[in-house]
C-alpha cells in the first residue's frame, strides 16, 4: 500500500495544503513547530477516523471556515482509491466518509469506517506499533493482534483470535458450568426437567378438547360460504353499474383528446408554411448548409489571395534583393560551377601533397667516403708527426702522400652530398609544375562566376551555398506568384457556381430571413419542429384510439340500477360474516394453541429422556475444558516458536546494517523480547544505552513489518526516530533508509538538517 497524495482542507494548523508523494523515498525536512506530527495525525485519521475526543479537540481548526478534514489518495494492490473525510468538531457520529475507486471514479458503497483495518489488516494501535515509527514508543511492544497476524502468516491458520482471548473463553465456560450450588447449567437442566413433566400433563388434557371445537368450526364455515356467495352476486351488480357510470365520465376525456389533436394539427400547418408546399428532407438541408459553408470559405480564401503580398509581387525587385541583378543562374549553371569547385579542390590537394617534403633517403655512399676521408687525414697527420719525431724521411713522405689523398676524398664526398640534394629537389618541382597552370585557370573561372553575384570570398563552398539558396527562393516566389493568379480565377468560377446552386435551392421557400445561412437555419428549425409535431400528433392519435377502445365507449347502457340499496345489502352481509368470523377465529386460535402445545409433546418426552444425558455431557465438558486449557497453552508456545525464527532472520538483516561493530550474539524469545547473549550471561536490552536501545527497537520494528507484509508492501512513516544517534549510526541509518525505500514507500520527517536524507 502506498500514499500517492494528500490534500488538507483544514486540519490543525494546515489549511488548503497539498502534498504529493514519490513511490520510494519522501524526506520532509522542516523545523520544529512546522506541523510534522499534525501531518502524521492527518494520515492516521484518514485511515482510522478520529475516535479520541482529545485528538478531535486538538486538531479542530479554530481560525478557518474550511471543512474540517481533507482527502488521501492511496494505492492498494495496484488499485487507486481516494479517501475523503469530513470531521465534525464534537461528535464522531456526524463524521462523513466517502471512498472512490479511481479506476471507475465511482463511489464505493457500504464501506467500513475503519479503512486502516480493511487495507492493512491492523487496528489503530497496531498501526502505530508497526508502520508508524516515531522518536519515542519504539519499545512498547507489538500488541496481541499483531502477534495473531504473525501467527496467521507463518502458522498458516485463518483463526485470528489471540491466545489470551481463547484462554478467557475457556475460563468463562468453566465458570458457566460450575458456578456454585444454586447456579450453573447443570442446576438449570434439572429445573428444566421439572417444567417439562408439568407441560406433558397439560398436553394430554388438551387433546380431548380439540374434537369438540372442530365440529363447531365446520358448521360456522358452511354458513359463511353461503353469505359470501350472496355478497359476490351483489358486488357484481355494483361493478356493472360503476363501469357504465365511468364510461359516461370518460366521454368528456375523449372530447379533450379530440380538441388537443386539432390544436396540434394547426401548429403543424403553421410550421409547414415556410416549406411552400415542397417536401424536403433534413439531409437536403444539411447538404445545402455544407455547400453554403464551402461558399463562405471560398470567398474568404479569394479575399486572402487577392490581398496577399504574392498577388502584387515584383519579380525584378526580388531578383535585385537576392543579388541576381544581371541574370538568374539555372540549375545547370550551379551544377557546372559545383563541379569546377570540386576539381579545383582536387588539384590543390595534389599540389599540396607533392610540395610537402618527402622522407629523404640517407646518402650512404657519401657518408662512407666521408669516414674514409677522415681516417685518411688522421693517418696522414700521424705519419707526418711520427716522421718528424723519428727524423725518418720515408715516413714523412708517406704522410705527404696520404694527406693530399684525403683532400681528394673530401672533394668526392662533397660532390656526392650535392648530387643527392639536387636529385630530391628536381623530383618535387617536376610533379608540381604539371598542375599549376590548370589550377590557375580553374580558379579564374570560379572567381568570374561568383563576381556576377558580388561574392569575392575565397570560401567557394559557402559562396555556392548562398547562390543556390537565393536561386531556390527566387524560383519559389516566382512559382507562387504564378500559381496565385491562376488560383484567383479558379476560385471566382467556383464561387459563382456555388452561389447559383444555393440561391436556386432557397428561393423555393417562404423565408423571412435575410442571409442564406439564416434561411438554411430557419429551414432546419422548421424541419425539426415538423418532425416533433408529427411525432406528437401520431402519439396523441394513438392514445385517443387506445383510450376509446380500452374503455369500450361505443357501447354505453342507459338503464342502470341503484348502487345505494346494493351497498346496504353488502353491509348487512358483512356484519353477519364478521360475527361468524369472530367465533371462527376464537375456536381456531384455541385449536392452534392446543395443537402447538400438543406438537411439543414428543419433543418434551424426548427432552425428558435426554435431560440426564445433557447433565452427564456437561460434566464431561467441564473435565475436557480443563484439559483443553492445558493443551492450548502448550500449543501457543509451539506456534510462537515457529514465527520467532523469521523475525530473528529479518532482525539480523537490519542489525548487520546498523551495528557493524557488534560482536555479541542475541536472540528473541516467544514474547518478542530482545536479549543479548554475553560471556556473563543473558542481558536485557534495558542494560544498554538509550541510543543502542533505539537502534534495536528500530530493527525489531522493521523486521515486524517484513513478517506482517510478505506480499503487499505498506508505506512506513518515520517521525525523526534518530535523534539519539551519533554521527556514525546516523549515516548508517540514512543508508539503510535508502535501501529499504526500494521495497517500501518511506515518509521520513525530521527537524534538523544533519538528519535530513538528500
Amino acid at each position: 500500500m502506498r500514499i500517492l497524495s494528500l490534500y488538507i482542507n483544514s486540519f490543525g494548523k494546515f489549511q488548503n495544503y497539498k502534498l504529493d508523494f514519490s513511490k520510494n523515498m519522501n524526506s520532509i525536512y522542516e523545523e520544529n513547530g512546522w506541523g510534522k506530527t499534525t501531518l502524521t495525525a492527518f494520515i492516521k485519521s484518514m485511515l482510522y477516523g478520529m475516535t479520541s475526543k482529545t485528538t478531535r479537540t486538538k486538531y479542530t481548526p479554530w481560525n478557518s471556515n474550511d471543512a474540517f478534514g481533507g482527502a488521501l489518495v492511496v494505492c492498494v494492490k495496484n488499485n487507486n482509491f481516494r479517501i475523503e473525510r469530513k470531521f465534525d468538531a464534537k461528535k464522531a457520529s456526524l463524521d462523513e466518509l466517502h471512498v472512490y475507486d479511481l479506476k471507475t471514479n465511482l463511489e464505493i458503497n457500504n464501506i467500513e469506517n475503519n479503512l486502516g483495518e480493511l487495507f492493512l489488516n491492523l487496528n489503530e494501535n497496531s498501526f502505530e506499533r508497526s508502520v508508524f515509527i516515531p522518536e519515542a514508543e519504539l519499545d512498547e511492544g507489538f500488541g496481541s493482534d499483531i502477534e495473531a497476524k504473525l501467527a496467521n502468516l507463518i502458522g498458516g491458520t485463518n483463526d485470528s483470535q489471540s491466545y489470551d482471548d481463547a484462554m478467557n473463553i475457556l475460563d468463562m465456560k468453566v465458570k458457566e458450568l460450575k458456578s456454585n450450588s444454586k447456579k450453573g447449567l447443570i442446576i438449570d437442566k434439572k429445573r428444566e426437567l421439572n417444567r417439562i413433566e408439568s407441560e406433558i400433563d397439560d398436553c394430554n388434557i388438551k387433546i380431548n378438547n380439540i374434537k369438540e371445537i372442530n365440529s363447531e368450526i365446520a358448521n360456522i364455515k358452511k354458513e359463511i360460504d353461503v353469505l359470501n356467495k350472496n355478497k359476490k352476486d351483489v358486488n357484481q351488480q355494483i361493478l356493472d353499474i360503476t363501469k357504465e357510470q365511468d364510461k359516461k365520465s370518460k366521454l368528456l376525456v375523449a372530447k379533450k383528446y379530440e380538441e388537443d389533436i386539432i390544436a396540434t394539427k394547426k401548429q403543424l400547418d403553421d410550421n409547414n408554411y415556410v416549406f411552400n408546399g415542397h417536401d424536403i428532407s433534413t439531409e437536403e438541408v444539411l447538404a445545402i448548409r455544407a455547400k453554403n459553408k464551402e461558399l463562405i470559405n471560398l470567398k474568404y480564401e479569394y479575399e486572402l489571395k487577392k490581398n496577399s503580398k504574392l498577388a502584387n509581387v515584383d519579380l525584378e525587385e526580388t531578383k535585385f534583393q537576392l543579388g541576381f541583378k544581371d541574370f538568374v543562374p539555372s540549375d545547370e549553371d550551379i551544377n557546372r560551377i559545383s563541379k569546377r569547385i570540386q576539381k579545383y579542390q582536387n588539384i590543390k590537394g595534389i599540389i599540396t601533397a607533392h610540395t610537402t617534403e618527402p622522407e629523404k633517403k640517407k646518402p650512404v655512399l657519401a657518408f662512407v667516403f666521408l669516414i674514409i676521408a677522415i681516417i685518411t687525414l688522421i693517418c696522414g697527420v700521424g705519419l707526418l708527426v711520427y716522421g718528424f719525431l723519428k727524423d725518418n724521411v720515408n715516413i714523412r713522405m708517406a704522410g705527404f702522400i696520404v694527406g693530399p689523398g684525403s683532400l681528394l676524398i673530401f672533394i668526392i664526398t662533397i660532390f656526392l652530398f650535392m648530387l643527392h640534394n639536387s636529385k630530391n629537389q628536381n623530383i618535387s618541382y617536376g610533379r608540381v609544375k604539371s598542375y599549376d597552370f590548370e589550377l590557375r585557370q580553374t580558379e579564374d573561372e570560379i572567381r568570374e562566376f561568383f563576381s556576377k553575384f558580388h561574392l569575392y570570398s575565397s570560401d567557394y563552398d559557402n559562396n555556392l551555398f548562398i547562390v543556390r539558396s537565393n536561386q531556390q527562393k527566387y524560383n519559389e516566389i516566382k512559382s507562387q506568384s504564378n500559381s496565385n493568379t491562376e488560383g484567383l480565377n479558379e476560385l471566382d468560377l467556383k464561387i459563382k457556381k456555388y452561389e447559383n446552386s444555393v440561391n436556386k435551392f432557397l428561393e423555393k421557400f417562404n423565408s423571412t430571413a435575410i442571409t442564406n445561412e439564416e434561411k438554411i437555419g430557419e429551414l432546419n428549425t422548421h424541419l425539426r419542429r415538423k418532425a416533433e409535431f408529427e411525432a406528437i400528433l401520431n402519439q396523441k392519435q394513438i392514445s385517443y384510439d387506445k383510450f376509446y377502445k380500452d374503455n369500450d365507449l361505443d357501447n354505453i347502457k342507459s338503464n342502470i340500477g341503484d348502487i345505494d340499496s346494493l351497498n346496504q345489502m353488502i353491509n348487512d352481509i358483512d356484519n353477519k360474516i364478521n360475527e361468524l368470523n369472530k367465533n371462527l377465529t376464537i375456536n381456531s386460535n384455541k385449536i392452534v394453541q392446543y395443537e402447538i402445545d400438543i406438537a411439543k409433546l414428543d419433543d418434551l418426552i424426548d427432552s425428558k429422556e435426554n435431560i440426564l444425558e445433557d447433565i452427564e455431557g456437561l460434566e464431561e465438558e467441564y473435565r475436557l475444558l480443563n484439559i483443553s486449557a492445558k493443551y492450548l497453552e502448550s500449543a501457543q508456545h509451539e506456534l510462537l516458536e515457529k514465527y520467532v525464527k523469521p523475525m530473528k532472520d529479518s532482525v539480523d538483516k537490519y542489525v548487520n546494517l546498523l551495528l557493524t561493530e557488534n560482536e555479541e550474539d542475541y536472540n528473541i524469545d516467544v514474547n518478542f523480547k530482545f536479549q543479548f547473549i554475553t560471556r556473563n550471561g543473558i542481558k536485557g536490552l534495558d542494560q544498554y544505552s538509550r541510543g543502542y536501545q533505539t537502534i534495536i527497537a528500530l530493527c525489531m520494528r522493521l523486521a515486524l513489518i517484513d513478517c506482517l507484509y510478505p506480499n503487499e508492501k505498506p508505506f512506513v512513516i518515520f517521525d525523526d526516530p534518530f535523534v539519539n544517534f551519533d554521527d556514525l549510526k546516523l549515516e548508517l541509518c540514512k543508508k539503510m533508509m535508502k535501501n529499504i525505500s526500494k521495497q517500501y514507500q518511506i515518509i521520513y520527517f525530521t527537524c534538523h538538517d544533519s538528519r535530513a536524507i538528500k
